[in-house]
C-alpha cells in the first residue's frame, strides 16, 4: 500500500495524448481496410497480406501505446529497455495477427469471436504491461489490482467490438466509406481508453536505486519521438496505399473473372452451337449445344481439325482454300456473313445449318469463332408455309374469280333494271304504273347498296382498298352527291342543304369517289333516321399542313338521335344503335364501318355527337391536297358584272338554307336580303318599292308554312307594281305539274335543292341576261341548262357493249344529256368505227366476245403512237374487285365506271371530258388534240 505523500506526481503532455488517439484512429482504419484485403486474397497472397497487415496494424497499436507512455511525464528521468520494448511490439503484432485471422474467415461464430477477443485482448494487455515493464527510472512502480483488472476487461471488450466491426465492414468496396470511417473513429477512441486506464493503474514512489537492468536502457529524445511518429505514419500510409492499389487491381481481376464466367455461361447456354478454332483449323472451343448438334463430346472435339469433323468431304477443299486465302490476304468470302451450308454429324448424316464465322483479332496468330444453327426444322417449316401460302393464294384466286364473276353476272342485269326503270320514270305514266316502277327502283337501289357494302367491306377487311389522288372540284362533287339524295329527302319533306365555307379551296387533290361514298353513307343515314326537319352537310377547314388541308365535314340532322352508350358500337360491323332499327329502317349495318375505314385511309377520323330525340351530328376529317386552281369558264351566259350589285330577296323558312344562299350570292357581289315567309317577303317588297330600291330578283322556296312559294308568286303577280321582279323557284324535289304552273305564273327558273353553286349562278345569269336583252325568259331548269350549252359541250361518244339491254340504257342516258352516240358490240368493231371517224370519248365494256375491252384499248393506243392524238377511253364493267381498276388503267384506259351505272358517276366522266374539250377549243395550242 503506497503512502499518498510518497507517490511521485506526474502529468500528461496533451499534444502527445491527442497524437496517440490520432494514431489509434488511423491504425483502426488500417485494420478495417486490411481485413477486407486479407479476406479477398487467396493462396500465398493471403499469407502475405496476413503477415504484412498484422505487422502494420501491430506497429500502429504499439505506436499509440508507446506515444501514450511518453506523454506521461515524471519528475525523474525515464529510460526504456529496448529488448522489452521490442517484446511489447511483438505482442501487438501477435494480437493484430489473431484479429486479422479471425475476421478474414468465411464465418465468425460466437465461439470464434470470444476466443479471438480473449487472445487479441490478452495480447493488447500484454503489450501494455510489457511496455510498462520496459521503463527504467529511480522509482518503484506499483499497480492497483482493480484498475489492472478493469484495463484487461476493457481490452477484451474493445477487442470484441473491433472484431465485430472489422468482420461486418470488410466487404466495403469504397476506400472512404462512411461506415468504415465511423467504425475507425469508434475503435480509435476505445483503444486509448484501455491504455490510459492501464496507465492510471500504475503509481510510482521515489527510490535511490533504478528498478531493473540498465545495460540495454535508452533515453528517448524529442527526435526519437518524432522518428517513432514518422515511421508509424509511413508504415500505416504505405499499408493503406498498398491496399488501395490492390483493391483496384482486385476489382479489375474480379470484373475480368466475372466477364469470363458470363462469357462461358452465355456460350454454354446458347441455343446455337459455338465452335472456336485456331489458324490451322484446330478446334479450341466447343459448347454444350455443339455436342448436341454434331454428336461429339467437348473432350473428343477439342484439338481436332474442324473440316475433318463437321464438313462433308465434297466441301473440305473449299473450306481449307478459304482458310489459306484469309491467312494470306486477311479477307474471306464467308467471314462476317450468315450463310447456309450442309454440315456433317458424328453418325455421318448430313443436315442444313446456318453458319456465321468471325475472325478474332489479336497480336498473335488469328483465331476464329463460328456460330452454327441447325435449320432443318426451319427449312421444313418454310416449305410447309410456302406450300400453305400457295394453296391459300390458289384458293383466294378461285374465290376472287368466283366473286368477280358473280359480281359481273349480278351487276349486268341489275344495270339494265335500274337504268331502264329510271328512264321509264321520266315518261308519262299512270299513278299505278309510277308506284310499281318506283317500288322496282327502290328495291334495285337497296340491292345495289347491299352488293356494294358487302364487296367494299370484304375488300377493306382484306386490306385491298387503295386510294387514288387526282384533282377534283370539291363543291361540284358534294353538290352532285347530294343531288342523288334529293328525292329521298323530298319524299320525307326534309330540307337537304349543303354549305361549304368560302375559305375551302375549289380544287383539291384526293380520292373523290371514296369521299363521295362516305358522304353518301352519312347523309343517307341522316335522311333514313330523320322524319322531319333538315339534314345539313357543312364543310370547313380544320387545319393547314403545308400544301395539305385538313377538312372537317359535319352532317347534322334533326332525327331520332343515338343513345350515349351506343355511340361507339354503331361504328362496328353489322351494328346499329338498336336492333329494332334494322327492322324499321333496313340496312346491313356496314355503312358506318366502311366509312370509318375509308376516313382512316384518307388520314382522318370520324366521331358522332348525339342525344336521343334531338338529332345527331356526325363529323369526320380528311386530309386533301391543294389542287391546281382552274379558271371557271361559262358558255353562253351573261358576263359576271351583270350580277354585281343586284338586289336579291331570299324567301326561305330554313335559316341554314338562308345562310348558304347568302354566302353564294355574296361571293358574286350581289346584295341579298333574307326573309322567312311570304307575308314578310311582301312587306319587304313594298318597302323597297316605296324607297325606290326595288328588288331585281326573288329567290323563293316552294315549301313554306302559312304561304308556300306558289301562293307568294300569285300574290306578287296580283300587284302590278311588283311584277317586274324576276322570280326563281327552289324546291327540294320536283313534282309533275310544277313546271307548267311555274310557266303560268311567269316564274323564270325552277331548280332542285340542294342547288349546285354553278347551276344557280348560271341560271341567275341566264334570267338576268334575258331581262337585260329585253328578250323572252323561257323556264330555266336543270335540263334546259344542260341543253343550252355550247355545241362544243356535246360529245361524240362510242359505246362498245355486247349486252343489248345495256346498249339501250347507255345510249338513252347519253342522248338524254345531248350527246351523240354510236354503238358497237365488241372490241373489233370499236377499232373499225375509230378508223372511220374520231370520237371524243369511248365507253369500253371489258368482257366482250371476239376482242375484249383490254385488247381493244391496247390496239387503239398502238395506232395512236406518233399521231399526237389520244382518245379518252373509260372502262365500263361489272368487275369491281381488287386490281381491276389498276389493270384497266395500266392497259391504257383513262377511267373506270362500274355497273350498275350511277348517273352521278356518268355525269362526272362526261363533265370532265366536256371541260377538257372546251379547254382544247379555247386554247389554240391544244387545237385538234384531246388530252
Amino acid at each position: 500500500m503506497n503512502t499518498p505523500d510518497l507517490v511521485m506526481p506526474g502529468y500528461y503532455d496533451n499534444r502527445l495524448v491527442a497524437l496517440s488517439v490520432c494514431i489509434a484512429v488511423v491504425a483502426s482504419y488500417t485494420a478495417l481496410d486490411l481485413a477486407a484485403r486479407v479476406t479477398s486474397a487467396r493462396g500465398g497472397a493471403r499469407y502475405l497480406w496476413l503477415s504484412g497487415g498484422a505487422t502494420a496494424m501491430g506497429v500502429g497499436i504499439w505506436s499509440m501505446h508507446y506515444i501514450g507512455m511518453l506523454a506521461f511525464r515524471l519528475p525523474v528521468p525515464v529510460q526504456y529497455d529496448w529488448p522489452t520494448v521490442l517484446l511489447s511490439l511483438l505482442a501487438a503484432i501477435f494480437a493484430s495477427l489473431v484479429a486479422l485471422f479471425v475476421v478474414s474467415r468465411e464465418k465468425m461464430g460466437t465461439l470464434q469471436a470470444l476466443v479471438g477477443c480473449v487472445v487479441m485482448g490478452g495480447g493488447i494487455a500484454g503489450m501494455h504491461y510489457i511496455g510498462m515493464a520496459a521503463m527504467r527510472l529511480q522509482a518503484m512502480c506499483h499497480y492497483a489490482p482493480a484498475m489492472v483488472a478493469l484495463s484487461v476487461l476493457l481490452a477484451f471488450v474493445i477487442s470484441l467490438v473491433a472484431l465485430w466491426l472489422a468482420f461486418h465492414f470488410r466487404g466495403e468496396t469504397t476506400s472512404w466509406g462512411w461506415r468504415k470511417i465511423i467504425s475507425a473513429l469508434v475503435m480509435g477512441a476505445a483503444i486509448p481508453v484501455m491504455h490510459y486506464t492501464g496507465m492510471a493503474a500504475a503509481s510510482f514512489t521515489p527510490s535511490t536505486l533504478v528498478d531493473g537492468d540498465l545495460s540495454h536502457a535508452l533515453s528517448i529524445s524529442s527526435l526519437g519521438i518524432a522518428s517513432v511518429i514518422v515511421v508509424t505514419f509511413m508504415v500505416l500510409g504505405l499499408s493503406l496505399l498498398t491496399s488501395l492499389v490492390d483493391r483496384r487491381f482486385s476489382a479489375q481481376a474480379l470484373e475480368l473473372e466475372a466477364t469470363e464466367r458470363r462469357y462461358h455461361q452465355i456460350l454454354e447456354t446458347a441455343l446455337d452451337a459455338f465452335v472456336g478454332m485456331d489458324s490451322i483449323g484446330q478446334i479450341t472451343d466447343w459448347n454444350a449445344q455443339a455436342e448436341t448438334t454434331f454428336g461429339w463430346l467437348r473432350s473428343e472435339a477439342t484439338g481436332q481439325i474442324l473440316s475433318k469433323m463437321i464438313i462433308p468431304d465434297r466441301y473440305r477443299d473449299a473450306h481449307e482454300r478459304g482458310l489459306r486465302h484469309f491467312l494470306a490476304s486477311g479477307e474471306g468470302p464467308v467471314l462476317n456473313k450468315r450463310i447456309e451450308i450442309t454440315a456433317l454429324r458424328r453418325d455421318g448424316s448430313e443436315f442444313l445449318v446456318e453458319l456465321a464465322i468471325y475472325a478474332i483479332g489479336g497480336s498473335g496468330t488469328p483465331r476464329f469463332a463460328a456460330f452454327v444453327r441447325d435449320i432443318t426444322e426451319r427449312k421444313r417449316s418454310e416449305q410447309e408455309l410456302l406450300a400453305a401460302k400457295e394453296a391459300a393464294e390458289k384458293s383466294n384466286r378461285a374465290k376472287s374469280e368466283f366473286l368477280a364473276n358473280m359480281s359481273h353476272e349480278i351487276r349486268t342485269p341489275l344495270n339494265g333494271i335500274m337504268g331502264m326503270t329510271e328512264l321509264a320514270l321520266d315518261t308519262d305514266l299512270t299513278a299505278e304504273q309510277r308506284e310499281y316502277l318506283e317500288t322496282v327502283k327502290m328495291s334495285a337501289d337497296s340491292l345495289r347498296s347491299l352488293i356494294n357494302d358487302v364487296l367494299d367491306f370484304s375488300k377493306i377487311e382484306a386490306g385491298k382498298i387503295e386510294l387514288e389522288s387526282i384533282d377534283f372540284n370539291l363543291r361540284d362533287c358534294l353538290e352532285l352527291t347530294l343531288k342523288t339524295l334529293a328525292l329521298r329527302a323530298d319524299e320525307k319533306a326534309l330540307e337537304l342543304l349543303c354549305e361549304v365555307a368560302p375559305e375551302v379551296p375549289e380544287i383539291v387533290r384526293g380520292d373523290s369517289s371514296r369521299l363521295r361514298q362516305v358522304v353518301l353513307n352519312l347523309v343517307g343515314n341522316a335522311i333514313k333516321f330523320t322524319d322531319k326537319g333538315e339534314v345539313v352537310l357543312k364543310v370547313q377547314i380544320k387545319a393547314e399542313d403545308g400544301h395539305d388541308r385538313i377538312l372537317l365535314f359535319t352532317i347534322s340532322d334533326t332525327g331520332v338521335g343515338i343513345p350515349k352508350d351506343k355511340q361507339e358500337s354503331i361504328f362496328d360491323s353489322f351494328s346499329q344503335a338498336d336492333t329494332s332499327t334494322t327492322r324499321k329502317y333496313g340496312g346491313t349495318g356496314l355503312g358506318l364501318t366502311i366509312s370509318t375505314r375509308l376516313v382512316a385511309l384518307m388520314g382522318g377520323k370520324i366521331w358522332v355527337e348525339s342525344e336521343p330525340g334531338r338529332g345527331s351530328k356526325f363529323q369526320f376529317t380528311v386530309r386533301l391536297g391543294a389542287g391546281d386552281a382552274q379558271e371557271v369558264k361559262l358558255a353562253t351566259v351573261a358576263p359576271p358584272e351583270l350580277l354585281s350589285g343586284v338586289k336579291v330577296l331570299v324567301v326561305d323558312d330554313n335559316r341554314t338554307n338562308q345562310r348558304i344562299l347568302e354566302g353564294m350570292l355574296g361571293r358574286w357581289e350581289m346584295k341579298p336580303t333574307l326573309v322567312e315567309g311570304g307575308e314578310e317577303a311582301l312587306a319587304e317588297l313594298f318597302a323597297a318599292r316605296e324607297a325606290g330600291k326595288a328588288y331585281a330578283l326573288i329567290l323563293t322556296d316552294m315549301h313554306m308554312p302559312g304561304m308556300d312559294g306558289f301562293a307568294l308568286v300569285e300574290r306578287i303577280r296580283q300587284r302590278p307594281e311588283l311584277s317586274p321582279a324576276t322570280i326563281m323557284m327552289l324546291t327540294s324535289a320536283g313534282h309533275r305539274g310544277d313546271a307548267v304552273r311555274c310557266q303560268e305564273l311567269g316564274v323564270a327558273a325552277y331548280l332542285l335543292k340542294p342547288i349546285r353553286q354553278s347551276e344557280l349562278r348560271e341560271a341567275i345569269a341566264r334570267v338576268l341576261g334575258a331581262v337585260a336583252e329585253e328578250g323572252a325568259i323561257p323556264l330555266v331548269t336543270r335540263f334546259s341548262l344542260q341543253h343550252a350549252r355550247e355545241p362544243a359541250a356535246f360529245l361524240r361518244v362510242l359505246v362498245a357493249e355486247d349486252n343489248p339491254v345495256n346498249q339501250r340504257l347507255v345510249v338513252r342516258l347519253l342522248e338524254k344529256r345531248g350527246h351523240r352516240v354510236e354503238v358497237v358490240a365488241n372490241g373489233r368493231e370499236a377499232l373499225q368505227a375509230m378508223d372511220k371517224q374520231r370520237f371524243d370519248l369511248v365507253l369500253m365494256d371489258v368482257q366482250m366476245p371476239e376482242m375484249d375491252g383490254v385488247e381493244a384499248t391496247a390496239a387503239i393506243r398502238k395506232k395512236e403512237k406518233g399521231s399526237g392524238w389520244h382518245t379518252p377511253i373509260v372502262a365500263l364493267t361489272a368487275n369491281v374487285m381488287k386490281g381491276d381498276r389498276e389493270k384497266y388503267l395500266a392497259s391504257g384506259m383513262d377511267g373506270y365506271l362500274s355497273k350498275p351505272i350511277r348517273p352521278l358517276e356518268l355525269d362526272e366522266v362526261l363533265e370532265s371530258q366536256t371541260a377538257r374539250r372546251m379547254e382544247s377549243i379555247l386554247t389554240p395550242s391544244a387545237t385538234g388534240r384531246s388530252k
